[in-house]
């Protein structure tokens, strides 16, 4: 594909996260949690399931400076359209094979990688990308958090005026002037002596599963207090 063409798709999506982030009405919940990981003053790793990124961005833009962030994308062509949306934003797009290469290269990109991280950068990674299958963790993101000492931040967010993209991850795309909820979990942090990451996958698993229910649970809530109070005042 020309690169006029990754140009032009990446500049659609850096202009779509802006028209979400200059219109669409943000419901925070947790941001205690948000502030509770920055207090610590390591990296951190937000982290949502990979259909939500249109509405994680829309958030980080809203609460943190996009410069201190690195975001991990495909070296394919997968990844180019990225690349150039994540410059759009002034993050450090990071292009890495991953699709499980175990070559010697692979290798030394990955600590190339870590020692970005551990050297002060925060991470945007969405564990069951770049390609599904929706909701099942990928091995990176525990690695990764265990190898930096990064904190990893659960992420889930909900908007219903939206266009789901029919797609493997259901990818969301809010409407102009739509309200989003997101919530912020509880900050995670993986010890170095882990041995085994199995159970660590399955319990970030169970949290992201966790604050997705919660951010829908919290858009419906506020929808029915603002129903019954238009009915009380009728």
């Amino acid at each position: 594909m020309p690169n006029i063409i990754y140009q032009i798709s990446g500049t659609g999506l850096y202009l779509l996260s802006t028209l979400t982030f200059k219109t669409c009405r943000l419901q925070i919940s947790g941001l205690e949690n948000f502030e509770e990981a920055l207090e610590k003053d390591k990296p951190f790793i937000i982290t949502s399931w990979h259909g939500m990124t249109m509405m994680a961005a829309a958030f980080l833009r809203t609460k943190h400076d996009m410069r201190s962030f690195v975001g991990l994308i495909p070296d394919d062509w997968r990844g180019k359209s990225l690349e150039v949306f994540a410059n759009h934003l002034q993050a450090e797009p990071f292009p890495m094979n991953l699709d499980g290469d175990s070559s010697l290269k692979m290798g030394r990109e990955l600590i190339r990688f870590i020692r970005k991280i551990s050297g002060g950068k925060n991470l945007v990674l969405h564990p069951d990308g770049p390609a599904g299958p929706a909701y099942v963790i990928k091995p990176g993101l525990s690695f990764i958090a265990k190898k930096t000492g990064a904190t990893i931040i659960p992420l889930g967010a909900y908007c219903r005026h939206a266009y789901r993209v029919p797609r493997w991850d259901t990818y969301v795309l809010p409407l102009p002037f739509s309200r989003i909820t997101i919530h912020i979990g509880k900050p995670i942090t993986i010890p170095k002596e882990t041995e085994d990451l199995t159970e660590t996958n399955h319990h970030i698993t169970n949290i992201l599963h966790r604050v997705a229910a919660q951010a829908t649970a919290n858009y419906y809530e506020q929808k029915i207090q603002k129903d019954s109070s238009s009915k009380t005042k009728s």
